[in-house]
């Protein structure tokens, strides 16, 4: 017997066009006729014999290739889906695993037609050729193909969970619930600053009484008037006085440095907001690079501003916060005008030069002691609507609801 090569095709490519993921495989074709020793030189010298052959062989591989072409776009957009739909890496291995044994079925459907076929055209040559129906060929068909693959790594398609601003996400929490502490405790002290002032002014217009007295010469004097006026009760003194003064010092001075505190806090939410967005939106700019969908741009808008609509609640509260704070800030500071006042009168009983005494009572004598307005529940109501504005925008930064709202419609959307 000798070996006629009927056709011999390596590594030919399988256009299919249209294909945004699928990377179809290369097709070898060969198909061998074992001869008769007596045809080999009829063979060589009757193109008919070859054409016939020749022709059958090309239909079938042609036939062979437009299914694995079909078959290619079929999964390619079957890849399309599973990715937009957010597709783990298991489930696209598996598929890719299916469109390989699928294309492995088609080689082997299309070598027994090719073999089929060249017996065909054989027994159409021995009907023309009557000298030939005593002789028997073997046929031999080999089709091999590479395996089809993807543009882009399953691993790197995948969708895996998105991470990006999720350490501000948590950051800000911790923020927002410094800032409800802060903001609970400057309502309280508000209320124990118009307490202690209410304590003291009470205190100084006792004293202040026993003072104007031109009989009392010195400070212990004015104590032992005081003393007997209340006797058996806690009787207002200097002393008193003073500690009433020294408590509302403090919890002014504590008030202030919290008010601070509560505004820097707040600013470090809107800044690990913007960090929030910057990591997150890099992420997103990061798997669409390796994302097979072509307008990758357009993408990135829609979840950009999808992000800031998801966050826009947020940073509307933690705004009217910041307003908040400046107002009652504002508040406070006036507040400072009226302590010093206060504390100006506190001094005076001290004194204890005589004449600097004997002004000091002349002057009580025609004072109208104001009751130095300090608002106490004004900020305190201020402070309370704050920390529950901060508070509520907590939930707002939960990462899964962010994530979700952001992607929403895009090729990230899991839904």
């Amino acid at each position: 017997m000798v070996k006629h090569v009927v056709m011999d095709m390596k590594n030919v490519d399988i256009k299919a066009s249209g294909l945004e993921m699928v990377v179809p495989p290369k097709l070898s074709f060969k198909v061998v006729v074992e001869l008769d020793k007596k045809m080999e030189k009829g063979v060589e010298k009757d193109p008919l014999l070859q054409q016939e052959f020749h022709a059958d062989a090309s239909e079938v591989f042609e036939q062979t290739r437009d299914t694995i072409e079909k078959k290619c776009k079929v999964f390619d957009k079957a890849f399309v889906e599973m990715v937009n739909k957010g597709a783990d890496e298991k489930t696209m291995a598996k598929q890719l695993k299916g469109l390989n044994e699928a294309i492995k079925n088609d080689i082997k459907v299309g070598e027994k037609a090719a073999e089929l076929a060249a017996q065909k055209a054989w027994a159409n040559l021995q009907k023309k050729k009557k000298e030939w129906s005593k002789f028997k060929i073997k046929i031999g068909v080999s089709i091999a193909g590479t395996l089809a693959g993807l543009a882009v790594s399953i691993a790197a398609m995948a969708t895996s969970p998105f991470s990006g601003g999720a350490g501000a996400a948590f950051a800000i929490i911790g923020f927002i619930k410094s800032g409800v502490s802060l903001a609970k405790d400057i309502g309280k002290l508000a209320v124990n600053i118009e307490q202690s002032k209410v304590i003291l002014v009470k205190n100084l217009a006792v004293v202040e009484k026993a003072a104007s007295n031109p009989k009392l010469n010195a400070v212990n004097e004015v104590s032992a008037a005081v003393f007997q006026e209340f006797l058996g009760i806690s009787q207002p003194s200097v002393k008193t006085v003073e500690d009433a003064a020294d408590t509302l010092k403090a919890k002014y001075a504590q008030m202030i440095v919290k008010m601070h505190d509560l505004s820097k806090t707040l600013n470090k939410i809107l800044k690990q907001q913007e960090k929030l967005k910057k990591e997150f939106l890099t992420e997103v700019g990061k798997k669409l690079k390796k994302h097979p969908i072509k307008d990758k741009k357009t993408q990135l808008v829609m979840v950009s501003k999808a992000l800031d609509a998801a966050l826009a609640n947020n940073y509307d509260a933690v705004q009217s916060a910041i307003d908040k704070i400046q107002i009652m800030y504002g508040e406070a500071r006036d507040w400072a005008s009226k302590i010093k006042d206060l504390m100006k009168r506190v001094t005076a009983l001290t004194i204890k030069d005589p004449k600097a005494l004997k002004v000091f009572r002349e002057g009580l004598k025609f004072a109208a002691l104001a009751l130095s307005p300090i608002d106490g529940n004004s900020i305190a109501t201020g402070a309370k609507d704050l920390a529950l504005g901060v508070g509520g925008a907590a939930g707002g930064y939960a990462y899964d609801k962010i994530t979700s709202k952001a992607l929403d419609g895009t090729v990230f959307d899991a839904a």
